[in-house]
């Protein structure tokens, strides 16, 4: 049986903080064996419920005869048929040009998605891998890939029900900052909402100047393209230096090739502790990881970054770290198990270490040159 522990991404990043208690639906017994007899995957030896990663949607490891897999069944909202069939038609492509996915399995009718009362159940094949490192040769590995990522799809079929949010959206999300403070206040007592308002302020700021620096430099007029959508440690597999798979499609939408960068860049360079203890969580992100990342991208990519493209990854980076942290806190009041007012004092902290440094990171990340430079 795999080693539960070898699969996934243990590495703190937004997302499974979110997802700490989110409780997923379990797949009912009788539900496994008529999804699992749909597929020729030989006697099933062992199931057991598998609790890694996003809990939005149940999943369990199978092993048989012939391997290990991983079933997922899609959460209710996340099932949207068009959009399965689209990153299902994605992977497939990936596969064919040897992009290191972890496999969807077909059917015994040769489709790659099973319909099960009303419920969409996928099945892939499990890979044991490590997770990020920290190193500069793995943040490099990871720029690497999602550039061969984009340039296999860059003339992949546009599909008119795909998704095409970003997390550039302006007003929106200064509607929500707008209501977030009687959010927290309702859910938090009144000592530790001291100086919330500030805090509230300041991001509704940042978000400001952000937005408007990224819709200065052009972002309308930059090109779309498939994009993962959920770049981040979690969803990368590695082995011997190497990312082995790539997981969790969910996410996929047309944007702009740099939005997910800049979110990648963000989630792999953050430094962070335990939820317990985001108090004390370092300030600042990994300078040697953004760049590492960015110029790999460039490095390695058909189409190298033009300078409007690396001139808001700074930008970018705010935007994506404010909407992906306000987001669930506006809904429940809270970021995971973490209290929302701490969760927005850690994200003012490394907003104001991250900020002052904005230009300083575009002078890092230009294409390498054999001389290397830090961001301090």
């Amino acid at each position: 049986m795999p080693s539960d522990s070898d699969n996934i991404d243990r590495t703190h990043r937004l997302g499974p903080l979110v997802d700490d208690t989110t409780n997923a639906e379990e797949i009912d017994g009788r539900d496994i064996a008529i999804v699992l007899s749909r597929y020729d995957i030989g006697s099933i030896e062992r199931i057991a419920d598998y609790r890694k990663g996003s809990r939005r949607s149940a999943k369990m490891l199978v092993k048989s005869s012939k391997g290990s897999y991983l079933l997922k069944r899609r959460a209710a909202g996340r099932d949207d048929q068009n959009q399965v069939e689209f990153a299902h038609a994605v992977q497939q492509v990936l596969s064919l040009h040897r992009f290191p996915v972890a496999g969807l399995v077909e059917g015994l009718d040769g489709e790659t998605l099973v319909d099960h009362e009303g419920r969409t159940y996928e099945l892939f094949r499990f890979i044991n891998g490590h997770r990020f490192d920290n190193s500069k040769p793995a943040a490099a590995e990871s720029g690497r890939v999602l550039a061969h990522f984009h340039d296999i799809l860059r003339d992949f079929p546009e599909e008119p029900s795909v998704k095409r949010l970003s997390f550039h959206q302006g007003a929106k999300v200064l509607g929500v900052l707008g209501e977030i403070t009687d959010v927290i206040a309702d859910s938090e007592d009144p000592q530790s909402c001291e100086g919330i308002t500030d805090t509230i302020g300041y991001l509704q700021e940042q978000y400001k100047a952000a937005h408007q620096t990224v819709e200065t430099a052009g972002f309308s007029t930059l090109p779309s393209g498939i994009v993962h959508g959920d770049w981040h440690p979690g969803n990368t597999l590695y082995k011997d230096g190497e990312i082995i798979a790539v997981i969790d499609f969910d996410s996929l939408r047309l944007s702009p090739r740099i939005t997910d960068i800049a979110n990648g860049v963000l989630q792999f360079s953050m430094r962070m502790g335990e939820p317990e203890e985001i108090d004390h969580w370092p300030d600042g992100f990994r300078g040697h990881t953004i760049q590492s990342m960015v110029q790999a991208y460039d490095q390695f990519t058909t189409l190298p970054l033009m300078d409007t493209e690396r001139s808001i990854i700074p930008a970018l980076m705010v935007e994506a770290f404010i909407i992906e942290s306000v987001v669930p806190i506006h809904k429940t009041g809270t970021f995971g198990r973490i209290r929302g007012s701490s969760f927005l004092r850690m994200v003012e902290r490394k907003l104001k270490w991250l900020v002052p440094r904005s230009q300083r990171v575009i002078e890092v990340i230009q294409p390498y040159l054999g001389e290397e430079e830090t961001l301090s």
